[in-house]
């Protein structure tokens, strides 16, 4: 568990120097057991069926974030915020818009039907709010209730539809696209008010799953279809219905991206009121030092997370062309496995 004065410390580092960007002080910088981003592993026993229904997510069938992946951190020192959200293995628009959701060994998946938006499963929206509230009641004191991931538009109708399908509608007949992206969004919005109608600010903020704090409601957009498209497709149809979503929520909303698909990024950016840009970095795509002009200008215009899920080496030959001032890094314990590390790389690399 964190102490009390370890997370004020944290928060004043995520106030001033992420969301401020205020020059003075190190960015912070969290180190995450990426474990956590395969919540299927939180499943205590076995799933016998193919499908799972809202019956299946109790207390006694899955354990929590906090639980799985805060107990026994070999590092606290970090500015990693502890959080717990709903089960992340369900994808909760998906399965509201009509997707069965199907499970597979390691992984649970939206499986794809015949129509574009069926009947809503409203079993799934009340599934969440009963999740929310649960998280909520028994919150530890050194953590914060995120929300769950709650995938754009672009992502919920390539479910629906299919990929394959989704990409050919985008080209035969985008009009329908944006219609039904309009319909998603509406739903994003409703379970994001219903989030923040149950959880609260909590020492002053709201934490979030990429382990940051924030100063008010706040959320990560994904739009991870579009990485496989052409960035007018983002700008032309969803860039608008993000931009909706910051003008509900307010001035913490970030974007998700990978560095394998994030040719948008400019028009992400172009997104009004957006706070920033969170950009996982993966095995098979650009090296850092590649996308060190992209990550430069990204900070010069915004923010910018930067979970360095791999290439965690070539940190060193891109954090001294950083700009500070609105800077998050996030690394795996496989990079840094001890307090003795974490505390070398800081003072080497951003004392």
């Amino acid at each position: 568990m964190k102490t009390n004065s370890k997370l004020t410390e944290s928060i004043e580092r995520f106030r001033r120097v992420f969301w401020e960007k205020k020059p003075d002080g190190r960015p912070p910088v969290g180190v995450v057991n990426t474990d956590v981003y395969l919540p299927i592993k939180y499943l205590r026993r076995p799933f016998m069926r193919d499908y799972v229904t809202p019956d299946d997510v109790r207390p006694d069938a899955v354990m929590s974030d906090y639980e799985f992946a805060f107990a026994h951190r070999p590092i606290s020192c970090d500015d990693w915020m502890p959080f717990t959200a709903p089960w992340r293995a369900i994808p909760w628009l998906e399965a509201w818009c009509g997707c069965p959701v199907k499970f597979s060994t390691g992984s649970l998946a939206p499986e794809q039907i015949p129509d574009n938006l069926q009947s809503l499963r409203d079993e799934w929206f009340s599934c969440l709010r009963q999740q929310t509230e649960q998280l909520v009641a028994g919150l530890p004191a050194d953590c914060w209730v995120s929300p769950t991931i709650l995938r754009g538009p672009s992502d919920v109708l390539a479910a629906l539809r299919g990929l394959d399908n989704f990409y050919c509608d985008l080209h035969d007949n985008p009009q329908a696209v944006e219609r039904a992206a309009g319909r998603v969004n509406q739903l994003l919005m409703r379970a994001l008010d219903q989030h923040f109608s149950i959880v609260k600010p909590k020492m002053g903020g709201y934490g979030h799953i990429f382990g940051y704090w924030a100063p008010g409601p706040t959320i990560a957009i994904q739009e991870d279809a579009m990485g496989m498209c052409a960035p007018e497709h983002y700008r032309d149809i969803f860039q608008r219905y993000n931009a909706d979503i910051v003008r509900h929520l307010g001035a913490h909303v970030l974007f998700h991206l990978h560095s394998t698909g994030c040719r948008h990024w400019r028009d992400v950016l172009d997104v009004p009121g957006l706070a920033g840009v969170e950009i996982t970095i993966e095995a098979n795509g650009p090296s850092l030092p590649e996308l060190l002009p992209m990550l430069r200008e990204i900070l010069e215009r915004s923010r910018l997370m930067l979970f360095v899920d791999h290439r965690g080496e070539e940190l060193p030959a891109v954090l001294p062309h950083l700009p500070r001032e609105g800077l998050y890094i996030a690394v795996p314990e496989t990079f840094l496995r001890s307090e003795r590390e974490f505390s070398s790389f800081v003072r080497r690399y951003l004392g």
